[in-house]
């Protein structure tokens, strides 16, 4: 089961399903949040992004955690 997050018009829209994700990134948990919190690259040998790299790159430029 994964979360899915939808660009819409008016906003997001987020659930949970199980389908094929346009991206995704598969790792250890430690290493995704160190990926998230841009502490390492998304293309490390730690973890592996499946699908749309290109989408991951600009999701992590405008998203914020913390």
């Amino acid at each position: 089961m994964s979360a899915l997050r939808h660009d819409r018009q008016d906003g997001f829209a987020r659930r949970r399903a199980h389908e094929k994700a346009t991206v995704a990134l598969r790792g250890p948990l430690t290493d995704v949040m160190l990926v998230f919190d841009r502490r390492l690259p998304a293309d490390s040998d730690r973890v592996e992004v499946l699908g749309d790299a290109e989408l991951l790159d600009l999701w992590l430029e405008r998203a914020a955690f913390g």
